[in-house]
């Protein structure tokens, strides 16, 4: 559930940018999750290359957004590695600085669940914390969060990783939630990614409810955050789920199975 969709414009580049707009070459995202790289050709064309590159870790599927990649207008890259990618080329630095946009998701996109693993209930003692929402649930769990589940619970429970990897994302400064997807974006979160390429996906945690840091290492039933009712949420509760990434900030759920249930 992790996708993130930016105007280059309304929100300040990382510190990396350091030149005015007009002889800008870099541009960063998400605490240098990744950047846009600007170099001019050796050539007398005057066109710079766009190529991305990530400096953490971590994974993450994204789609560029430009009028001056062609027809197309758009161009998706998968950052399995640091290896910078090359996405096209521009005639002015300027306009595609304040023009482009770029979605992402973190995780794989070539991911293959594990059918076979069964996942620790996210809320222990299991049995005190009953699936308040199942999949295809009418509220919110059809298409993309099909898959989801729906743990009901008061605000501050404890919240276990369901399967260990590594923090592959997190929010943790939202205040407000409600029962309409425009309080989706005040969600705070854990994203946990699994060594299949999927991620384990925790929702609507309280308001600096979250213990751990993006790229530690996760085990199994350890404590990860707190439960609370921020985002698109009606009550208190935890939502969990695992998903793939998908290129233009898309994501889908995939089915998983519970210790002692038969889900």
């Amino acid at each position: 559930m992790i996708a993130w969709a930016l105007f280059i414009w309304p929100w300040p580049l990382q510190a990396s940018a350091t030149h005015a707009l007009s002889t800008q070459r870099e541009g960063c995202f998400d605490e240098r999750r990744f950047c846009f790289l600007l170099s001019e050709k050796d050539d007398t064309s005057g066109s710079y290359v766009i190529r991305v590159q990530r400096y953490i870790d971590l994974p993450v599927a994204l789609t560029l957004y430009s009028t001056d990649l062609g027809y197309t207008a758009h161009a998706n890259a998968f950052l399995a590695n640091n290896d910078p990618i090359v996405l096209g080329e521009t005639q002015s630095p300027s306009r595609f600085f304040s023009t482009m946009r770029v979605k992402w998701t973190v995780g794989n996109i070539s991911a293959a669940h594990n059918s076979e693993y069964r996942y620790a209930s996210p809320l222990q003692p299991q049995q005190n914390y009953p699936i308040v929402q199942g999949v295809n649930g009418k509220f919110s769990h059809f298409g993309v969060s099909k898959y989801a589940l729906d743990f009901g619970a008061s605000e501050g429970t404890p919240v276990l990783a369901a399967r260990g990897g590594i923090v592959i994302d997190t929010k943790r400064n939202g205040k407000k939630g409600g029962p309409t997807p425009d309080f989706a974006k005040h969600a705070n979160y854990v994203a946990i990614l699994h060594d299949d390429g999927t991620t384990g996906e925790y929702y609507h945690l309280k308001y600096e409810g979250v213990v751990v840091k993006r790229e530690q290492r996760i085990t199994q039933g350890q404590l990860i955050g707190y439960t609370g009712n921020t985002g698109f949420s009606s009550l208190p509760h935890l939502h969990f789920g695992v998903y793939v990434a998908k290129f233009h900030g898309r994501y889908q759920s995939v089915p998983f199975s519970l210790q002692n249930s038969r889900l």
